[in-house]
């Protein structure tokens, strides 16, 4: 759906999915560095200089929100627009794939609430309507219960295991494979 500014917007139970703005900075950094602590232990190791609490992260945010590889949107509150997290659709491969990974986080202080849940069931719906993707697939740490309860309860299956996955906090940490296809 597209809103009056004709930015690409979903509402559901909670949540309000939209692209990211300038105007949108100082909330989203001050969001990050808060939850810095909460995030940092699941997220990948970011390249040397790069502030992933910082403005490095919300340049990328704006740079790469809508690009051919990668989608990115917000997670708002619904009545009142403050940001809550963020959703991505990050390495689109087209053809005969048609997949991505899906990647997400939630502010410390919002976490907890089901609006994650309800943010990745409006995403689905843009990926599958929108993006016209066939396949989702989420990444997940097997000591992220949190994680692995939200992709669940949104339709993912568990295909598979990952030793060594993905560089995290400067060691290499095993995954679960989990997708959901349209």
């Amino acid at each position: 759906m597209t809103g009056d500014d004709g930015n690409l917007s979903y509402r559901g139970k909670g949540v309000l999915l939209r692209y990211p703005r300038e105007s949108d900075r100082e909330e989203f950094v001050e969001l990050r560095r808060s939850s810095r602590a909460f995030l940092e232990r699941w997220e990948p190791t970011p390249p040397p200089g790069f502030d992933a609490f910082g403005s490095d992260c919300f340049d990328r945010e704006l740079a790469e929100c809508r690009t051919v590889k990668r989608e990115g949107l917000l997670v708002c509150g619904a009545t009142d627009g403050v940001i809550y997290g963020r959703i991505s659709f990050q390495e689109i491969i087209r053809g005969p794939l048609q997949q991505c990974f899906l990647g997400y986080w939630m502010g410390e202080r919002f976490a907890g609430n089901g609006y994650m849940k309800s943010a990745i069931a409006l995403s689905l719906r843009h990926a599958f309507a929108h993006l016209k993707l066939h396949r989702i697939e989420a990444n997940v740490q097997p000591a992220n219960e949190a994680s692995r309860a939200v992709v669940r309860a949104n339709g993912f299956k568990l295909e598979g295991f990952s030793p060594r996955y993905l560089k995290i906090r400067g060691r290499w940490r095993d995954h679960e494979r989990w997708a959901i296809h349209r």
